[in-house]
């Protein structure tokens, strides 16, 4: 992490190379731990893009019933995968793995990205691959994983995939009896607003018209913006909501972050708890797992998770 911590940028595009070119050996010594994973993957929807994998724990949850785990990933809407090319390869799948060996069933979806399409259909991606598992549970079944506790689940959303989460919990698009069945959402490092002249850039002007339609429809329809909106009989779902943000995130990043929090903790009446994965960029704070190094945020949320299963 003395490595992260001697990069003075913090802007995404400046810090991205040589974080993961930081992490790419330090995860290839870890390969075949990673790799040892058990893992499937399966076809929640029409296209290619409408896959997911699934990393199944090597042996039965301590307490009974194994919880489930989805993570949706990031890439600024338009690039992103759960499987990355080497030498990323390992990406995701460090992830996967750390979560699996921590007791979760841990879900990867890949979802369909801009300009292919637009807001918010990569929030329905994801909203589809939860249905999907939820109608599918026999896929959760592997060897001595048997007892799944399908009542039981979770979302973490990295960048932009925490605003896919976070737009698919404020849109409500799950089913009610869906949405009851997640115990917790960790939202880390989102751009919840677009709103350059209120944070800064979070991300490209251009890629939030193509996605969104305009900047202005794009102020409408991201999180902050969602947040206003949304129906005050539902507010109580939202007290099941955990934000984590890196220390050396980009300064508009960490602004937008202090108005969402603000917001959140505004709307549910008390203080949104929150873990800061110190050290880390943007970028690190998931190549971090499975490396040894920097892992303490994941730590916090999983003793956060566990709390909630009791």
């Amino acid at each position: 992490m003395d490595k992260i911590a001697e990069l003075k940028e913090t802007q995404i595009d400046k810090i991205i190379y040589p974080t993961v070119g930081f992490f790419v050996p330090i995860l290839e010594e870890k390969r075949s731990l990673i790799l040892s994973t058990p893992k499937r993957t399966f076809k929640y929807g029409a296209t290619d893009r409408h896959k997911l994998d699934i990393y199944y724990p090597p042996a039965p949850a301590s307490g009974g019933k194994t919880p489930i785990l989805f993570f949706v990933y990031g890439g600024g809407y338009t690039t992103g995968s759960r499987n990355l090319p080497a030498p990323a390869d390992l990406a995701y799948a460090n992830l996967g793995t750390y979560f699996s060996r921590q007791g979760f069933i841990t879900i990867i979806p890949d979802y369909r990205l801009s300009p292919e399409v637009t807001f918010p259909a990569p929030a329905e991606d994801v909203r589809d691959a939860v249905v999907w598992i939820a109608e599918h549970t026999e896929a959760l079944v592997h060897e001595n994983i048997t007892d799944i506790d399908t009542d039981s689940m979770f979302i973490i959303g990295h960048s932009a995939g925490a605003v896919n989460v976070a737009t698919m919990v404020l849109l409500s698009l799950l089913p009610d009896e869906l949405q009851s069945k997640f115990k917790g959402t960790i939202l880390i490092s989102g751009p919840y607003t677009c709103d350059m002249e209120a944070v800064g850039p979070t991300f490209n002007p251009e890629v939030a018209m193509q996605f969104f339609g305009s900047l202005e429809k794009a102020k409408e329809n991201t999180p902050l913006s969602l947040l206003d909106r949304f129906p005050k009989d539902r507010v109580p779902s939202l007290e099941r909501i955990l934000l984590v943000g890196s220390e050396r995130d980009p300064e508009p990043f960490i602004r937008v972050r202090g108005l969402f929090r603000d917001a959140l903790s505004s709307m549910i009446g008390k203080q949104v708890p929150w873990v800061t994965g110190a050290g880390h960029n943007h970028i690190s704070i998931t190549y971090a797992l499975m490396s040894g190094q920097g892992e303490e945020w994941a730590e916090e949320v999983l003793k956060w998770m566990t709390e909630r299963l009791a």
